[in-house]
């Protein structure tokens, strides 16, 4: 892991805002942070319009073979001349795609999608080991996958374990349908050898969403060598809710970059005594976009030439891998299979809900308890890679490590803590208030040491 660079700033930052005047973004690489709800879709509700889960950009040729490679490192493989239009046309030339998963329960609240499952009338509860959403544009068209043809996935997945299912999302109607499709599980053990092979390997180009903040900053590449490689590299913020513009119109007395993983850097803004943390991915400028996607392939082309095969037997091993182990440094879990359109997917198992009963909250100078009793409460088995909603009726899973949340106004939330949880009395636990930023950043930190 490359050590924090330091860079001194001049003028507003010494980082050029890209496509920023004064203090209105323009077209080009800042826009409007305001979230718009597509109004044909009525059961997805993320809860903060500003902290959903974005997408991947990836731009394709409709009339090629094209593979797209994922920051988790997800590959799906689009057929040339098999998407269509509202109409059912073949679409010609360049379509964007844009793709997101879910890897954890914070990251499936934030994202909105339900996850109950009706069978024979009893509701459960879905435990993922991989979601993901697939759409396709052109011109602001969504497009579609010709009937009968079908897109091969390798998803990164959080468990090998066999007795999870593939199911589809119907938009329309709000509900998860089963697909009778077959998958292939490969566990792969990494070794010294392989993780070497890994930060040789090529990293795909990605284009700036231009409704996304970003800086153009000169970074050390002795030190970033992965920054090296394409022309029009900038540096787009992660995250809508985590960055103010104001930021723009500060002239910071210095900016440190520390690099998390190929897709995570993390920019620390010094003024005095205060710093501002702001999380960033490397992409591509849109102008310099199709030149770095064409030196990747061309690059990818020679070392797949150059690459020996490998012996079949080398990518399994027979270890049972659980959700919170499995994206680790000494595996790596991939789930084959086909989908034959485009929208949302996942990988289940229904479990049963949660049967323990929360009577009474109380909560730290807040005594409009018409509010709690109204509030949506989520909940985690912290043994399972599951998100529970529990509409005005708040419980847990006995004998089980457990953290529950709600948002009580636009700007507050409430959470018990497996402790609290574990230890409470009466049916009753008396909780107190955080702001959203905290809140958010408590549970990411509880579910992240699962």
């Amino acid at each position: 892991m490359p050590s924090v660079q330091t860079f001194l700033l001049f003028v507003i930052f010494s980082i050029a805002l890209i496509g920023c005047q004064g203090d209105e973004p323009t077209k080009e690489g800042s826009a409007d942070l305001t979230y718009t709800q597509n109004d044909k879709i009525n059961f997805i509700k993320p809860p903060f319009l500003d902290r959903d889960i974005e997408q991947e950009i990836f731009m394709i040729d409709a009339q090629k073979d094209e593979e797209l490679i994922t920051e988790a490192g997800s590959k799906i493989k689009v057929y040339k001349n098999t998407i269509v239009d509202a109409n059912g046309d073949l679409v010609k030339g360049e379509v964007k795609i844009e793709y997101r998963d879910f890897h954890n329960p914070l990251e499936i609240y934030l994202s909105g999608i339900p996850m109950e499952y009706d069978s024979a009338g009893i509701k459960y509860v879905f435990e993922t080991a991989g979601m993901f959403e697939l759409k396709a544009y052109q011109n602001g068209e969504m497009l579609n996958l010709k009937m009968d043809k079908k897109m091969d996935v390798d998803l990164i997945s959080t468990s090998n374990e066999t007795d999870f299912n593939f199911y589809s999302f119907n938009e329309a109607k709000g509900v998860w349908s089963y697909e009778d499709e077959s998958m292939k599980i490969i566990t792969t053990p990494k070794n010294k050898t392989q993780e070497k092979e890994e930060a040789k390997s090529l990293i795909k180009p990605i284009v700036h969403k231009t409704t996304n903040y970003a800086f153009k900053i000169d970074v050390n590449k002795k030190q970033y060598p992965e920054l090296e490689a394409y022309e029009g590299t900038i540096f787009e913020v992660k995250g809508k809710g985590s960055f103010n513009p104001i930021y723009y119109n500060i002239q910071w007395d210095k900016v440190e970059i520390d690099c998390k993983n190929r897709s995570h850097y993390v920019l620390e803004l010094f003024k005095e005594d205060t710093s501002i943390f702001v999380d960033v991915k490397p992409v591509i400028k849109t102008e310099k976009y199709n030149q770095a996607i064409t030196k990747y392939k061309k690059q990818k082309k020679n070392q797949e030439e150059n690459l020996e095969e490998r012996n079949d037997f080398d990518v399994y091993v027979s270890q049972s891998i659980s959700f919170n182990s499995s994206i680790s440094s000494q595996y790596e879990i991939k789930r084959q299979f086909q989908v034959n359109g485009f929208g949302i997917y996942n990988v289940d198992q229904p479990k049963i809900r949660p049967r323990g009963s929360i009577e009474n909250i109380y909560v730290e100078g807040f005594d409009e308890k018409k509010i709690i009793n109204r509030a949506s409460y989520y909940l985690v088995n912290l043994k399972q890679n599951s998100l529970v909603s529990l509409y005005s009726s708040p419980k847990y899973f006995k004998a089980r490590e457990n953290i529950l949340w709600a948002v009580i106004d636009e700007d507050k939330m409430i959470i018990a803590s497996p402790e609290q949880i574990k230890t409470m009395k009466d049916k009753s636990l008396h909780l107190q208030i955080f702001s959203i930023k905290e809140g958010l950043e408590i549970l990411g930190d509880v579910i992240a040491s699962r």
